[in-house]
């Protein structure tokens, strides 16, 4: 059957539900307000809070100079062989470690030995022509004028100077043939790497072309570089941390120099001799960019460095950089310190008793009117009611 829908009026509410009605509260729009500012509040708060962030970082910034632009460095020394000749012996091999001193190759050295052995023969004939040289030249010195004219005392006195200018240069072959032999053994002049080894055993070597490189174990370094902005905050001396790219500790050294020059490409002189000058322009100018040499102060003993390493480096500005306060002038003696207006010399003797007494006395007038006009002052603010 549809349902009916009931026509008649509604029952009156009971007591303890009319007693509900009445009494609920509504929420004033005042409250609801201000409940709404919270969130701008808490906006405004956490914006403050990261501008100050901000402001930290960059301060520290640009009172601590860094660059993740470094890159480790080492002396390479390149060596080659001062005589040539066939490679007979190469105890070393490449990344070999090697002391100074250590040999590293040795040139086949017969032809040397036969070069000393030529010397010494060269040299003893030259001894026994200097002995002939001298006798003669003695016995015409004993022998009359009219034995031996004086023409021919001076030819054989110059025989004999001859003679011993020819010893010298047969001793002067000896000693050239002699360091040839011992540069048939090539050692190494440093504590260092072997690196890049091409030469083997049985190759030609020449003369004055490299055959080895050693990296220089004591000459590492570092090389920042550092925007041109940033030098005036870096002095010699100032300590530096550096985080190399592939270690997990922090290593510390200092600012051995900074350097003087860099490569300017508008300086390069064209065909006619003139300097070659870009002419593009840009809108943003790039800060250059200036090496500045970081020594390590300790490296650590399980740290393998390598030439070309990457890393970042922060510079620590010394406290003593920066400029020094200027002194403040000392008081003369013959001033009077502030302190003592408080105490006039009146005032402890008793009475206005002269000059002393009078500024004394207006000393007091003057304080006893300002701390009346502050009271007066205090008392005539107007009190301001915030509703």
């Amino acid at each position: 059957m549809p349902e009916i829908a009931s026509t008649g009026r509604e029952a009156p509410l009971s007591k303890a539900a009319s007693r509900e009605r009445k009494t609920t509260v509504y929420d004033p729009p005042s409250v609801r307000r201000r409940l709404r500012i919270f969130p701008v509040l808490a906006t405004l708060f956490f914006a403050a809070l990261a501008g100050g962030a901000l402001w930290i970082l960059w301060q520290d910034y640009m009172s601590s100079p860094w660059t993740r632009d470094g890159t480790v460095r080492a002396y390479v020394v390149r060596l080659a062989p001062e005589v040539s000749g066939r490679v007979v012996d190469l105890p070393i091999k490449d990344n070999q470690y090697v002391k100074k001193g250590e040999l590293l190759m040795k040139i086949d050295p017969r032809d040397y030995n036969v070069a000393v052995d030529l010397a010494n023969a060269a040299i003893k004939q030259a001894q026994a022509d200097l002995e002939n040289k001298i006798a003669q030249r003695e016995r015409r010195k004993a022998l009359s004028d009219l034995a031996a004219s004086k023409e021919e005392r001076q030819t054989y006195t110059s025989a004999a100077e001859m003679a011993e200018a020819t010893l010298a240069q047969q001793k002067a072959n000896l000693t050239q043939a002699n360091n040839n032999l011992a540069r048939t053994e090539l050692r190494s002049p440093v504590n260092g790497w072997v690196t890049n080894l091409l030469i083997r055993q049985g190759d030609y070597a020449t003369a004055g072309q490299q055959v080895v490189s050693i990296v220089d174990a004591d000459s590492f370094w570092m090389d920042g570089y550092f925007e041109e902005t940033a030098l005036k905050h870096i002095k010699d001396g100032d300590p530096a941390k550096i985080w190399l790219l592939g270690y997990n500790k922090v290593l510390h050294g200092h600012v051995d120099s900074v350097s003087r020059g860099i490569v300017v490409s508008n300086a390069t002189p064209g065909k006619s001799g003139l300097a070659t000058v870009n002419p593009i322009f840009t809108w943003v100018r790039l800060a250059q960019r200036v090496p500045v040499r970081i020594d390590f102060d300790e490296i650590p003993k399980d740290l393998r460095l390598v030439v070309g390493m990457t890393g970042t480096i922060e510079v620590e500005p010394k406290s003593g950089s920066a400029k020094p306060e200027t002194p403040k002038p000392e008081t003369p003696k013959s001033e009077t310190p502030r302190g003592e207006a408080k105490a006039p010399e009146g005032a402890k003797e008793g009475g206005g008793r002269g000059a002393k007494g009078a500024s004394s006395g207006e000393v007091g007038k003057g304080t006893e009117k300002s701390s009346k006009s502050s009271r007066g002052g205090r008392r005539r603010r107007p009190s301001v009611h915030v509703h």
